[in-house]
């Protein structure tokens, strides 16, 4: 990998081959973290079973049929319930949910189906659970999962949406949650 990496009044190059070493590593994290992104939560299960957890990387695939991508972690404790459930919904945050985030991003220590005693939620089609008042709800059956170095794509064939508001949306950048006016 090639890259260059700027300090202030002074630039760096260096080429390497093979396996990016931790540094190259941080350096293209930095790089990611200035594209800005909408912030979801990506949630399956039912019941005392429900898991999910706070996704920033995520696109639409196709409108016909409607489906999506989502990029989640192997080491994600979230991503055994979606391969097993092969359901997951996707539930696009508003900028005032940046504490509902923070949670089913880890950052407060709350695990499991104890992430969702904020928030009001249902279902639509595959039991997904779904955040009522999210800007949007899109509730998804598992078409496939890719295992990719570090993380897992998930395909998912839409089944059902469900819009809210039109409430300013929250986004992640520079490693920040923020709303966006």
């Amino acid at each position: 990998m090639a890259y260059v990496d700027s300090a202030p009044l002074a630039v760096v190059t260096k080429q390497t081959g093979g396996a990016a070493s931790e540094r190259e590593g941080e350096i293209f994290r930095l790089a990611m973290r200035e594209l800005a992104s909408g912030v979801a939560l990506v949630t399956t299960g039912r019941g005392a079973h429900r898991t999910g957890c706070t996704a920033t990387s995520l696109c639409s695939l196709s409108l016909d049929p409607p489906s999506l991508i989502v990029c989640m972690a192997l080491t994600s404790s979230t991503l055994p319930s979606i391969r097993a459930n092969r359901t997951f919904g996707v539930n696009i945050l508003a900028g005032t949910d940046a504490e509902l985030a923070d949670r089913f991003a880890g950052r407060t220590g709350v695990k499991g189906a104890a992430r969702f005693a904020e928030g009001d939620w249902t279902t639509l089609v595959t039991g997904a659970p779904l955040l009522r008042d999210a800007l949007a709800c899109i509730d998804c059956n598992v078409e496939e999962v890719l295992d990719r170095h570090t993380h897992a794509l998930l395909i998912g064939r839409v089944a059902a949406v469900r819009r809210g508001g039109a409430a300013p949306a929250l986004v992640h950048w520079r490693g920040q949650f923020a709303q966006f006016d």
